[in-house]
């Protein structure tokens, strides 16, 4: 290797180096930040939830506008909504 490109890798890797060491210093202010929260608001709330999906969902324009003029967690109450349609849907079905 010449000497340009073992100073252009090293300089990657302390740039790399870097942003390795501000990752974990934001993880470690996270953890102690979700640690307060969990204090606060109780740990089973938080770890009891049920684990969330990503998708991509066609909704009418109107409906998504009508939500979000509610202020914001839109996305959430679209959740709850469709969450209390199950549980309805599965009592008429008899299931648990």
């Amino acid at each position: 290797m010449t000497s340009k490109l073992k100073r252009a890798k090293g300089k990657k890797s302390a740039l790399r180096t870097g942003r390795i060491a501000r990752l974990r210093a934001s993880v470690s202010v996270e953890d102690e930040l979700l640690r307060l929260a969990e204090e606060n608001a109780g740990s089973e709330a938080r770890w009891n939830r049920p684990r969330k999906q990503r998708i991509s969902l066609r909704v009418d324009r109107e409906v998504v506008d009508w939500f979000k003029s509610r202020g914001p967690g839109y996305q959430t109450r679209i959740n709850r909504i469709l969450r209390r349609v199950m549980e309805e849907g599965k009592k008429r079905m008899g299931e648990k």
